[in-house]
């Protein structure tokens, strides 16, 4: 096999341009593609200088209609820091807990989708 990374998760939304404001607004997410596809608009954010995007989907790809919630995690370096900056915009977030792995919460977007915010331990860390 030569996969070296997932380029995009598809997260299904109501609306594609009020949830490309949520991730943009709220959690700080860059714009990386937005253009007019063949079934609507292509938007894929991600945040700065990651490698893997999301791409906020309103309508059927290929004759499949997509329907959600999913849920997904992120990471981050200073949970705690992050956690005020949502409530500072006005996300609902969870009280953080410890885990075996680090530090988490969640968090849901406009559509329900649930986000997993981790800091991770020694032990969470992934290589590379």
């Amino acid at each position: 096999m030569t996969i070296s990374r997932i380029q995009f998760v598809t997260v299904p939304v109501a609306d594609q341009a009020k949830a490309r404001e949520f991730y943009v607004e709220k959690l700080g997410f860059e714009v990386v593609v937005d253009r007019g596809g063949p079934g609507g608009r292509f938007v894929m954010v991600a945040p700065k200088g990651a490698q893997t995007g999301l791409v906020l989907v309103d309508y059927a790809i290929s004759g499949v209609t997509l329907t959600g919630p999913l849920h997904f995690q992120l990471d981050t370096t200073d949970l705690d820091a992050d956690v005020a900056a949502l409530r500072e915009h006005g996300v609902e977030v969870a009280e953080p807990q410890v885990m075996p792995w680090g530090r988490a919460t969640s968090f849901t977007d406009l559509d329900g989708n649930g986000v997993g915010l981790l800091e991770p331990s020694a032990f969470g860390n992934r290589p590379g």
